[in-house]
């Protein structure tokens, strides 16, 4: 019992001090509902960011930018971390992955007035136009498909907006965002439905880059704080604050 005492006391001084003595400068898109400058608390995401970075006791900034950009700030080691990014085997060669910090489902998001309500097969779309974000991962088969009308966006908002439009056929990305998006921007979000199945569920990541001194240090001293974070339970009371 006295050994006990003396790990947990251990480990609580160890979390109660900084993991890390730098502040660190993270990079992200406007993705609502999920992270955003206009959202409550700058979203989810940018919310457990926030309260992990609290738990380890490091300083730390968050800007947003174009998705393209903050892969570019990320990579070249400008940024120390981009949030919300699904994982593919491309950046796992640039980036140092956390755990995840959230999930979401990918599809294809359609207008009522798209009489498709099932695929079996991607080929079935190769007459469609579609629209994502550019730089984005929708899911690695969905990736791979040579999808011959494909136009991709500097910003969700314009993949999106493309779709009321009607500049194309499907959104790939998540309804959610579909969803946010229309609401901000007048449009009629019942109209909007995903196309079954989902693509894929992905799960959603803090990547760091191997483009900095130390970061890989930076990512285990992510992950710890998380972990202490899912541990108290602050984690799922952040979820279900947003609920």
């Amino acid at each position: 019992m006295k050994a006990l005492n003396k790990l947990l006391l251990l480990t609580g001084l160890a979390l109660s001090t900084p993991l890390l003595a730098q502040e660190v400068n993270y990079t992200t898109l406007n993705w609502p509902p999920y992270i955003g400058e206009t959202e409550d608390r700058q979203g989810v995401l940018a919310e457990i960011v926030k309260q992990t970075m609290a738990q380890s006791g490091s300083d730390y900034t968050l800007e947003f930018t174009s998705w393209t950009q903050a892969l570019k700030d990320g990579e070249s080691g400008k940024k120390d971390a981009v949030v919300g990014a699904y994982y593919s085997e491309e950046r796992a060669e640039k980036y140092y992955f956390s755990l995840p910090i959230y999930s979401v489902f990918t599809g294809l998001v359609k207008l009522d007035s798209i009489d498709v309500e099932f695929i079996k097969s991607y080929d079935e779309l190769n007459s469609y136009r579609i629209s994502k974000l550019a730089d984005s991962v929708v899911g690695d088969t969905f990736d791979e498909h040579p999808f011959p009308h494909m136009s991709t966006f500097t910003t969700e908002k314009e993949a999106v907006t493309a779709l009321f439009n009607k500049e194309v056929d499907f959104y790939a990305g998540t309804l959610d965002v579909a969803k946010s998006i229309a609401k901000s921007t007048g449009q009629d979000s019942a109209k909007l439905s995903i196309v079954l199945p989902p693509i894929n569920e992905q799960e959603v990541f803090v990547m760091f880059s191997k483009n900095t001194a130390n970061g890989l240090e930076l990512r285990d001293a992510f992950n710890k704080a998380l972990m202490s974070l899912q541990a108290s339970g602050e984690y799922e009371q952040i979820i279900e604050s947003f609920k």
